[in-house]
């Protein structure tokens, strides 16, 4: 099946990472992309904080609702694709839940429930916010608007991160799968909740 892509403001992601965001306020007075906190070498928030904030949907084509970012470090990304704003990112290792890749075939696992989407390019090792989890953040990070890479097969209803054709990650279909002669049941943790079918490319 070929990939397909679902708009920004057709999916809202399910928060699964550990913690309890903090209400507005503590937003970053120069934005969540600034060079001084974000895309540094050096943690300039704690890892794992997390920040809720309230898109009001008064941008054209955004939607009203809370989104939730993250601070978290990237891991190793995958070699022939750059990380970039929009890229759906998943753990990376597994003695430290906190730091991710686009890499899906260095990730602890897929598919997976836990994604968090880069605001901009990254730097191996570098910190940075994500976005984890409500509406997208349109109306604070700009670049996070447009389409997203997806299996082909979404359809309204639950999603969850997968493997992608193009050797990236992407949004799938949160159904049942049957694996090996066992017949093992398999049912992915969802990631987000799509709101239309996504478009073949």
């Amino acid at each position: 099946m070929a990939d397909g892509t679902l708009d920004s403001q057709l999916f809202h992601l399910i928060d699964n990472w550990p913690g309890v965001p903090t209400p507005g306020g503590l937003i970053p007075q120069d934005g969540f992309t600034a060079a001084a906190q974000h895309n540094v070498a050096s943690a300039r928030h704690r890892v794992g904080e997390k920040i809720q904030v309230y898109c009001d949907g008064l941008l054209t084509g955004t939607t009203a609702g809370y989104a939730t970012l993250m601070y978290l470090k990237m891991g190793t990304q995958n070699p022939d694709v750059a990380v970039a704003a929009k890229t759906i990112c998943v753990p990376d290792s597994a003695t430290n839940i906190l730091e991710v890749t686009n890499d899906p075939d260095s990730c602890i696992s897929l598919p997976t429930g836990m994604v968090a989407i880069a605001l901009s390019a990254m730097t191996n090792g570098y910190y940075g916010w994500f976005w984890v989890g409500g509406v997208c953040p349109e109306q604070y990070v700009a670049a996070l608007g447009g389409n997203y890479l997806t299996e082909g097969n979404v359809a309204a209803g639950h999603i969850t991160a997968k493997d992608m054709t193009a050797d990236s990650i992407g949004f799938g279909a949160n159904s049942l799968a049957l694996s090996g002669e066992a017949q093992t049941v398999v049912i992915p943790v969802a990631c987000g909740y799509a709101l239309a079918a996504d478009t073949n490319t």
